[in-house]
């Protein structure tokens, strides 16, 4: 007879994760650009923060070149930071002569941080999608002017060709 007892009543083990595969876009869910939009003006601009450090997280999860996660906290505190200091003289009226010259440097500092960290993004994304002369392509122009509503547009725009091409 076998010496180990089993417990009829444990749960079963399983591993329901499926294991990330390099080059995967399905990590990513299909969201509309236009929530984004909404939700970056309802948020103040906060939203646009959040959805660059969520997708990259999942972009570093199937990439081998990932995105330092030190750059993309200090870039997140610096934005932060401008944030709130563009919208304090609203909060609490007038700002002293220390926060009136810091928040432009500030302002400068974050804009470009997050500049580099959306091309980072992009070029990682062109990169895995292989889309270079393809409609999938992220152009360097319209990221720079849209940012986030266009990287999140051309994540959308290659899950609906993945699916499509999948379903054919």
């Amino acid at each position: 007879m076998n010496d180990i007892v089993e417990n009829p009543y444990s749960a079963p083990e399983a591993d329901l994760e499926k294991p990330q595969q390099a080059n995967d876009l399905r990590v990513f869910t299909r969201f509309t650009t236009w929530a984004v939009f909404g939700l970056s003006i309802i948020t103040l601009g906060f939203y646009t923060i959040y959805w660059l450090y969520n997708r990259t997280e999942k972009l570093n999860s199937i990439i081998e070149d990932k995105i330092s996660k030190g750059y993309m906290i200090a870039t997140t505190v610096v934005y932060i930071l401008s944030m709130l200091l563009s919208y304090a003289p609203l909060a609490v009226g007038q700002g002293s002569e220390m926060m009136i010259v810091a928040q432009p440097i500030i302002s400068l500092v974050s804009a470009i941080m997050m500049l580099i960290w959306v091309f980072k993004f992009r070029n990682r994304l062109n990169r895995i999608t292989q889309s270079e002369g393809k409609p999938t392509w992220c152009g360097p122009i319209l990221t720079f002017f849209f940012q986030t509503l266009y990287l999140n547009y051309k994540i959308n725009q290659n899950l609906d060709m993945r699916n499509s091409t999948d379903q054919a």
